[in-house]
């Protein structure tokens, strides 16, 4: 019997585009109280010095972007906009989620001097 075009993906993001000897990095991530050991794609935004705001007065504090792809199929949940997730032991706030055919995309920020 024929497999479906859903099935298809989920082999593909596993075995292609989650693959951690070839795009991905298998790390420690934590999110909502449970820990998983998962393939993660990375792409780095770089750092760009904070913009202060008025009540700001912290001084060489910088904030680190960055992007991570992570497959539905291994966390099972698409964390949420503004909630923490630790991934390699850094803690990152979310500041946008989202979810395109079995692949999470989240756009973290962590704060460093």
């Amino acid at each position: 019997m024929a497999k479906g075009f859903k099935d298809q993906t989920r082999r593909d993001l596993k075995t292609v585009f989650f693959n951690d000897e070839e795009h991905a990095d298998k790390v420690a991530v934590e999110y909502n109280g449970k820990k998983y050991n998962i393939p993660v794609i990375f792409e780095s935004d770089g750092e760009r010095e904070r913009v202060k705001v008025m009540r700001d007065n912290a001084d060489g504090v910088y904030v680190s972007d960055m992007t991570v792809f992570i497959s539905f199929y291994d966390l099972k949940i698409v964390p949420r906009k503004e909630t923490e997730i630790v991934i390699d032991g850094t803690a990152y706030m979310i500041m946008r989620s989202g979810f395109d055919a079995g692949q999470i995309t989240l756009e973290l920020e962590v704060f460093d001097e």
